[in-house]
């Protein structure tokens, strides 16, 4: 499984440096979204070449909620 922070709005596709987790992903998302107030970080994850990119969590101005589906859970 690849995981990688985008900016929210990007598209889908792979794009970037891949993380070797989704904690070591996330702590990333966190650290550019407290550097870059009112912009929103995405963490994507993509099981294999035959499933689509999804988006795990979204980060912004330092918080980070969780996305499952159409809702978004704060940890």
């Amino acid at each position: 499984m690849g995981w990688w922070v985008a900016t929210k709005g990007e598209p889908l596709a792979f794009a970037g440096r891949t993380e070797i987790s989704q904690e070591a992903a996330k702590g990333v998302a966190l650290a550019k979204s407290a550097a870059n107030p009112g912009t929103v970080f995405q963490v994507r994850y993509h099981m294999n070449v035959n499933a689509p990119a999804e988006v795990r969590w979204e980060a912004a101005n330092g918080t980070v909620i969780e996305v499952t589906g159409d809702d978004r859970k704060r940890p």
